[in-house]
């Protein structure tokens, strides 16, 4: 099967399934040519790619769920640095408690690049550092799989 063929066919099953969507967060040139985020749209979060309605396929970025900042009290530059991020998402809208992708990157089917991997087999996704290439096909039923059935207890 093509690939935009499978990428299609998986929109239509999460789209029909009802499957949770995140919310997509791209970065916006703002007056004065500042940085903003900026809501840009929905996505299915497959593990190392999203799909959207469209069917674009994305790497994804960083995903993160927002909260309320909370006090920087004794917290690493990391953990500082995402509760400014949540901050500026709850600037952006997204609401608290949602699930943001935060600079997904939009890939191409016909010319891949990481996570999308070109194999003698066809398109496969390289979904850890160092591993083999899963077919895209296979990848994609696994993740909306589990992304439409979770198992017990990973939503509780």
């Amino acid at each position: 099967m093509d690939p935009r063929e499978i990428v299609d066919a998986v929109v239509v099953t999460l789209r029909d399934a009802g499957a949770p969507t995140e919310v997509r967060v791209a970065t916006r040139r703002g007056r004065f040519g500042r940085a903003k985020l900026a809501v840009a749209g929905n996505v299915w979060r497959l593990g190392a790619l999203c799909l959207d309605a469209e069917g674009g396929v994305w790497a994804t970025g960083d995903v993160l769920v927002v909260t309320r900042p909370t006090h920087p009290n004794h917290r690493s530059a990391v953990a500082l640095a995402r509760n400014e991020l949540r901050a500026q998402l709850l600037k952006a809208g997204v609401p608290a408690g949602a699930t943001a992708v935060v600079e997904p990157r939009l890939l191409d089917l016909d010319a891949p690049d990481a996570p999308l991997a070109a194999t003698a087999d066809g398109l496969g996704v390289l979904w850890t550092a160092g591993g083999e290439p899963v077919p895209l096909e296979r990848y994609l039923a696994e993740r909306a799989e589990l992304l439409i059935h979770p198992p017990a207890g990973a939503t509780d």
